[in-house]
């Protein structure tokens, strides 16, 4: 019975509260069991940035934010704050890092407390945190590089850029810096390179190479966000081997054989004489004999009158 009437007046107390009522609705009652290991601390931010809340405790079982009015009439409850404060965003509502995104000047002054509550209903509240916001000064963006270092030969190029957003519509403004370290200290202007995008130059060796960002409205400007050095290295391309040529094969030259015993006669270079020689005698032979036969057919087959006039012919 106790438990029950413990966890309505705990449960009372927290709907006052979230109702807007007086700051009495924040009598601790107190916990046999929740002990408050890290109290929120008070967070100074400009217009439009991010801050965050971290609050640990033992023994409880839940975990509520509570945001409370700087005179303390009015307590808003875990993302219940967003519909009061246009534009602003939250994440971790219900863990023990509360994160609050663009923060509008309308919070300046408010306090966050954490509100732990043990199994039994009862709670414990943790020492205010006030939310001071500066106005006038310009956010920083938030940026997302999108390029990454890389190794190129001449001839090859690659484009470094980076993503950049304002939550208040600022101007946005870039300066890209060349360094040869990995140090962004060491770091110098490139002339011209005011875009969100950049390609380096062909440089042989190792260069690196970041960004910086921020936001202008008016006059005003922002503290400027860098993004980490990239390295770009370019290097020599590797000769090509040259194919090696082709072998041929060696010829062997012929070694003139001696077949006749030592005898020059029967050298390989006289023994062609004394074929040709002996083709054409007997090419000659054959002319010979095949005129010889020629002439005895066309003999025997002359006609008596042919031979008459032949041999008249001679008598004459």
């Amino acid at each position: 019975m106790k438990k029950t009437v413990s966890f309505l007046l705990a449960l009372l107390l927290t709907v006052s509260a979230v109702a807007g009522m007086t700051p009495a609705a924040f009598a601790e009652e107190g916990s046999a069991y929740i002990e408050i290991t890290k109290p929120p601390y008070g967070e100074e931010v400009n217009e439009g940035d991010d801050a965050s809340f971290i609050a640990r405790a033992e023994g409880y079982q839940g975990l509520i934010w509570l945001f409370v009015s700087p005179d303390g009439n009015t307590v808003w409850q875990n993302d219940e704050a967003i519909n009061a404060f246009p534009g602003l965003e939250m994440a971790g509502v219900e863990t023990e890092e509360l994160k609050l995104i663009s923060i509008p000047f309308s919070m300046n002054g408010w306090f966050v407390r954490a509100k732990f509550i043990d199994q039994d209903g009862n709670y414990v509240l943790s020492d205010p945190a006030e939310i001071t916001v500066r106005q006038g000064l310009v956010p920083s963006p938030s940026i997302v590089p999108k390029s990454a270092g890389a190794r190129l030969v001449p001839g090859e190029s690659k484009t470094l850029s980076v993503e950049a957003s304002s939550r208040m519509g600022d101007e946005i403004k870039y300066q890209w810096y060349r360094s040869y370290s990995a140090y962004r200290n060491t770091g110098e202007a490139i002339l011209g390179a005011t875009e969100a995008s950049y390609t380096p130059p062909e440089e042989l060796g190792q260069v690196f190479y970041f960004v910086g960002v921020w936001c202008v409205r008016g006059r005003d400007a922002s503290a400027p966000i860098y993004t980490t050095p990239v390295a770009i290295v370019y290097t020599e391309p590797e000769p090509t081997p040259s194919p090696a040529p082709e072998s041929s094969p060696t010829e062997t030259p012929l070694t003139p054989r001696n077949s006749g015993g030592g005898n020059p006669l029967f050298s390989s270079g006289n023994a062609l004489l004394l074929v040709l020689g002996a083709v054409l005698l007997l090419t000659a032979l054959a002319i010979g004999a095949t005129l010889l036969v020629l002439r005895a057919v066309e003999k025997k087959h002359r006609r008596p009158e042919e031979d008459e006039e032949l041999s008249d012919g001679a008598d004459e």
